[in-house]
């Protein structure tokens, strides 16, 4: 297992490095398409394992037609609409329509309200909320886009790594034992102190590309974005608490799927594009 999640580590973050350094911001957004489709089919299939209804297809369709709205939007606005509106306001509007339409005409009736509510969750909880990372990349130019997702992702992610070291280490004291028995308060206390430390050495070793979150927006967002992936973290652990499974997949051989890979980053990523717009940080 040690050996598989050590491959898949190294697999998964050469890619990343590979398009990241060519600058190729268009294979990082395929990326992350192709990682959020996989995350919202796992989070219908546990769904279905618990056995409810959902609409699979419907769904992933929608979720795919979502990230090619904001893509083209960004890189081809449509004329008359803003890019952040144009083809994504349309289309959540669509899939909302569409998943009562393809209820009206199912031959049951049973179950009718839980699989338009499932199917649009999960719409909503994977795809919609990833696709800020979509936003991100394309804030500003290529090498920009690229440093602000980079940030907010590392920050995110040593969170995991500062909370998972300090819990082994020091965790006495349970945060949430009924979701989550492993998660201890020490080890939230360790995530903390590592995202504030990532989030104010990669502003100070980065200034001409993370220079506008010097002083206190590092400090805010190595804080706020550590919390917002707890939350993340404790929101999938619901889901799969619920319908018992241990694992959302099999995307990462070691790793686990896909949606425990981007679990953290669904609340974070949101937060973290709503501070700089909202700040004027870029």
């Amino acid at each position: 297992m040690l050996g598989w999640r050590l491959f898949s580590s190294l697999l998964l973050w050469g890619i990343i490095l590979t398009l990241v350094t060519l600058r190729y911001i268009h294979g990082v957004f395929l990326l992350i398409a192709i990682v959020g489709i996989a995350a919202q089919r796992e989070f219908y299939l546990s769904q279905r394992s618990a056995g409810r209804t959902v609409f699979l297809k419907t769904g992933l369709l929608a979720g795919g037609l979502l990230y090619a709205a904001t893509y083209f939007s960004v890189v081809a606005p449509w004329a008359g609409f803003p890019a952040a509106f144009s083809g994504e306001a349309i289309l959540v509007l669509l899939v909302i329509l569409g998943a009562l339409t393809r209820r009206v005409f199912h031959p049951k009736v049973e179950g009718a309200t839980e699989a338009m509510a499932l199917t649009l969750f999960g719409f909503f909880y994977v795809p919609y909320l990833l696709n800020y990372a979509t936003k991100i990349l394309f804030t500003g130019d290529a090498r920009q886009g690229i440093a602000l997702l980079i940030y907010a992702v590392a920050v995110t992610k040593f969170t995991d790594v500062g909370a998972y070291i300090a819990g082994k280490l020091f965790g006495r004291h349970k945060m949430s034992p009924v979701i989550s028995p492993k998660k201890t308060w020490e080890g939230l206390a360790g995530g903390l102190v590592l995202a504030l430390v990532t989030s104010l050495s990669l502003v100070h070793f980065f200034p001409e590309v993370l220079g506008c979150f010097r002083g206190v927006h590092s400090w805010v967002l190595g804080l706020g974005l550590a919390g917002a992936s707890v939350i993340g973290d404790l929101g999938e652990s619901v889901v799969k608490r619920d319908a018992q499974v241990k694992d959302s997949g099999h995307f990462l051989p070691g790793i686990g799927g896909a949606l425990d890979l981007v679990d953290s980053l669904l609340f974070s990523l949101p937060v973290f594009y709503g501070y700089i717009i909202l700040t004027g940080r870029v």
